[in-house]
């Protein structure tokens, strides 16, 4: 799966979140714990042997990824399997000589948006008069401990194929943009990034 996503930071949270209202259904809630580790020998391979154990909504879930950012927006290629016991995959991880790295929590609100159906707005269905969608989009208003505020917009795609990329691309920063972010606003860095630079994370 690959992952097309943005994040910018939010200056008024609550006005933000009034705009995807107007043309995003609402799907739920937000409380993700995500813990970040280091695979064995990380150090010889710097960025190539991470992972994530992610519990929301009584789930766990470990992700790796392969990352890279293009002028802000990030482009991954997503793993993930689900886990029942999270605290022996722990036990488990830490017996390979696995290594804890940092922890982030992320709260706020989830909302779909689907080109394919009808622009609540407007009522004219998405795709005419421009672009035919590439898929559903996934729109979060965050709080990021530690960090404050945050939009995140999200395509998965199931291969890495460069026009539907670059259309997705697009489509993102249409709806930062209908969202009322100014892409100015957009953040290229990771959380770890972030969370370094705030004092919140080791420096490895």
């Amino acid at each position: 799966m690959i992952e097309v996503e943005l994040k910018a930071h939010l200056r008024d949270r609550r006005a933000t979140e009034s705009r995807v209202a107007a043309f995003a259904r609402y799907l739920g809630p937000v409380d993700k714990f995500d813990s970040y580790w280091h695979g064995p020998d990380w150090r010889l391979q710097r960025g190539t042997k991470g992972f994530r154990i992610r519990s929301e909504d009584g789930t766990n879930l470990v992700t790796f990824k392969t990352k890279r950012s293009e002028s802000g927006i990030e482009i991954n290629r997503e793993r993930e399997f689900g886990i029942s016991d999270p605290e022996v995959f722990v036990e488990f991880c830490l017996r390979l000589g696995c290594e804890p790295f940092y922890t982030k929590r992320k709260r706020g609100s989830r909302y779909g948006y689907d080109p394919s159906s009808a622009d609540s707005s407007s009522g004219v269905p998405a795709g005419q008069g421009g672009q035919v969608g590439t898929g559903a989009a996934t729109i979060e208003i965050l709080e990021v401990e530690d960090l404050g505020d945050f939009i995140e917009i999200e395509i998965l795609l199931e291969e890495e194929e460069p026009s539907a990329v670059a259309l997705a691309q697009g489509e993102i920063r249409g709806l930062l943009s209908r969202a009322g972010v100014s892409e100015s606003n957009l953040e290229p860095r990771f959380y770890s990034e972030l969370l370094m630079a705030a004092g919140k994370v080791p420096r490895p």
